[in-house]
């Protein structure tokens, strides 16, 4: 059997799981390339290709909020591509199409170009000759100011990943079943990580894989750690075999600064001193000191003129968007504090700079143009252009991932309407399973029926007295259809709160980028 059979065989047998990637999102791709000086085609009126797409769930998200631009996903998993094509129907979109095919049989003259190509998850687990078409298709089928997204295992931080893979793939070698071979890479990983009474450096790195093996879903552990190919790269070999395809380097797809709150002063001098190094060079650095495994690259044509830096004077042309919480400091400190719920924080002193943020935060999830915070940070006292220090701050904030960029901003409300709504694409998914994704291309998931029932009602026809009653009504069911209280809520205590269970249940929607207009 083939290796591209047996991969077939293999997605077949364990269907990889549909999953949503904000970052391959092309408002996430045209903002770095404009932050560069690209010039890339409105997300409103473009193309989009996504290899090895799945089930299509990714691209669907997209499609469903950008009607005026067209969608193309090819897999050769046949199963998943068919679960897409069902998904599609039923949401009745008719600006995406889903091809069960071999990216090898991918050409320009059958699809056209595209403003934006997507390849998640698949470089680094197929051939070397598929590689190189996924490369020779990057540059073929991308228009001249088109961006491609390709991610891969990244090296040096995989090193300790391929010594516990290859422990796990001889074990489980003469196991036939897909459940069998999951239980059993777990477990001879497991058996090894506590094999010594006095952990050495060996077993002490065997135990963070375990421990790391252990948060993936058995679906994505089997084909990420157990497939037969995954091919790591150090970065400057992957620009490598981009630049033989004239492709060049425009950026990350995700945050990629070193920050000095996580560094040594040292380290951020020793950067500092190869600025006169090339932009590869710096990058290579990076992973060096943070053990990267795992990159996010984005392409565009090697003839494309980049600024070699991001440009702040670019951000007056952006919509920017915060979820931190500002806190005002005591005494007589005049900086703000603002923390993110995933734990960062930045703290500002800058009186002009902590207002803009501050008006960011204020219309989460919303995006605001940079005119807009820029009125309302106001001039500077020492009269000084206040666009400038503003936009460097904020780019600076960006590049931490701190805030976000967006060229157009995201289809999202941030009150609460007499008649709120959800997206039909949340209602349709939620009527069959746990997952969907909110206005901002991110996964979402609803544990229990409670939650669905809720987002489901919010189709715009009801207001907040109807949505609690007829959440009291779906209570009421549940717990007359299973006496062990299936939905884990006291009926008298509901029925007595439930307008203001709903109202605290919309305000938290609402900021978790559910609604819209």
């Amino acid at each position: 059997m083939s290796i591209a059979n047996r991969q077939i065989t293999a997605y077949e047998e364990v269907m990889y799981p549909a999953g949503i990637f904000p970052q391959t999102h092309p408002d996430r791709l045209a903002t770095i390339g404009t932050l560069r000086g690209m010039r890339p085609v409105s997300i409103n009126s473009c193309r989009v290709l996504e290899m090895a797409c799945g089930t299509g769930n990714n691209l669907i998200a997209m499609s469903s909020n950008l009607s005026g631009s067209e969608f193309i996903g090819v897999d050769l998993a046949e199963n998943a591509i068919t679960s897409g094509k069902a998904l599609v129907a039923g949401l009745g979109l008719e600006n995406i199409r889903l091809h069960h095919l071999d990216v090898c049989h991918l050409n320009r003259e059958e699809f056209g170009r595209f403003d934006y190509i997507i390849a998640h998850g698949l470089y680094s687990w197929v051939p070397a000759s598929v590689r190189e078409h996924i490369l020779e298709a990057s540059r073929e089928m991308l228009n001249p100011q088109g961006i491609a997204y390709i991610s891969y295992n990244a090296q040096p931080g995989n090193h300790l990943r391929d010594l516990s893979r290859g422990i796990m793939r001889y074990h489980v070698a003469r196991f036939a079943d897909p459940k069998e071979k999951i239980r059993q890479a777990r477990g001879i990983l497991k058996f090894l990580a506590e094999s010594r009474v006095n952990a050495n450096p060996y077993v002490a790195a065997l135990k963070t894989e375990f421990e790391r093996v252990m948060k993936y879903t058995d679906e994505v552990f089997y084909h990420d750690d157990l497939s037969e190919i995954n091919q790591a790269f150090y970065f400057q070999e992957f620009i490598a075999a981009a630049q033989r395809h004239r492709l060049q380097f425009l950026g990350e797809a995700s945050p990629n600064e070193l920050g000095p709150r996580n560094f040594a002063p040292e380290v951020i001098t020793r950067l500092r001193e190869l600025e006169g190094e090339s932009e590869i060079v710096r990058e290579q650095y990076k992973d060096f000191f943070l053990g990267r495994a795992f990159r996010e690259t984005l392409l565009c044509h090697e003839e494309v003129p980049l600024a070699s830096d991001f440009m702040s004077e670019k951000v007056c042309e952006l919509f920017c968007s915060c979820d931190a919480i500002p806190s005002e400091a005591k005494g007589d400190d005049e900086s703000v504090l603002f923390r993110r719920n995933e734990g960062s924080e930045v703290r500002i002193k800058h009186p002009q700079i902590a207002a803009a943020l501050k008006y960011l935060c204020a219309q989460w999830p919303c995006a605001v143009s940079f005119e807009a915070a820029l009125d309302i940070a106001g001039p500077e006292p020492t009269g000084a252009p206040e666009s400038i220090s503003v936009a460097q701050a904020l780019t600076a904030l960006y590049k931490a991932g701190f805030i976000e960029f967006h060229v157009t901003p995201p289809r999202v409300v941030n009150a609460v309407s007499k008649r709120p709504t959800s997206s039909s694409l949340a209602r349709f998914q939620l009527q069959c399973g746990e997952f969907t994704s909110n206005q901002l291309h991110k996964p979402v998931k609803f544990a229990d029926p409670l939650s669905r029932q809720f987002i489901l009602m919010l189709d715009g026809s009801r207001d907040k007295e109807s949505i609690a009653h007829e959440l009291t009504e779906f209570v009421k069911l549940r717990q007359g259809e299973s006496q062990d209280s299936a939905t884990g809520t006291d009926l008298d205590e509901f029925a007595s709160s439930a307008r203001r269970k709903v109202e605290e249940g919309l305000e938290t929607v609402a900021r978790g980028a559910m609604l819209v207009a």
